[in-house]
C-alpha cells in the first residue's frame, strides 16, 4: 500500500471508501482514486468532500466537465503558488494554510507547499470534525506541533 493511500485510508476512512489507488493528483492536491471495490471518487482537499464518481467512464466524464477542469487545474493559484514560493518538489503541492482552508480564503499570501501525504492527513481531519456543522458555524482551530 502506498504512502497516500495509508493516509486516505486512515485520515479519510470515516467517510466508508475503503480506498486502493491514487489514480491522479492535482497541483492543488485534489485526488482522482479507486476504492477496493474499483468505483472513482474525487477528494476534494478544499471542500472536505469525496464524491462517488462510479466506474471509469464516469470517472473520465466527470474529469472532462470544465468546472472539474477549472478546480483540478485552479491555473491562478498555482501560477500565484509558483511565482510566491517556487515549484513544488517530488511529493509536494500547493495548498492553503489550515485556517484559509476552514475559512476559503484563496487570497495568495495564504498558500503553502506541502507533501501531498501531510495535506491528506489534515484535510481528512478537518473534514471529519466540521462535516456535520451548518455553513457559516464559528470554529477554533487549535494547532499543536
Amino acid at each position: 500500500m502506498t504512502l497516500p493511500v495509508h493516509a486516505l485510508n486512515a485520515a479519510w476512512g470515516w467517510t466508508g471508501v475503503d480506498f486502493a489507488e491514487v489514480v491522479a493528483h492535482s497541483l492543488m492536491g485534489h485526488l482522482l482514486v479507486i476504492d477496493r471495490a474499483g468505483a472513482f471518487h474525487y477528494v476534494d482537499p478544499d471542500l472536505g468532500t469525496v464524491t462517488l464518481l462510479g466506474d471509469e467512464q464516469a470517472a473520465q466524464a466527470h474529469m472532462a466537465q470544465p468546472l472539474t477542469q477549472a478546480l483540478w487545474r485552479a491555473d491562478a493559484l498555482v501560477d500565484a503558488g509558483v511565482k510566491r514560493l517556487g515549484p513544488v518538489a517530488m511529493g509536494e503541492v500547493y495548498s492553503l494554510t489550515p485556517q484559509a482552508l476552514v475559512a476559503g480564503d484563496y487570497a495568495s499570501e495564504n498558500l503553502i507547499r506541502i507533501d501531498l501525504v501531510r495535506l491528506i492527513y489534515l484535510t481528512g481531519d478537518i473534514a471529519r470534525q466540521v462535516h456535520d456543522l451548518p455553513d457559516g458555524a464559528p470554529i477554533n482551530l487549535k494547532v499543536e506541533n
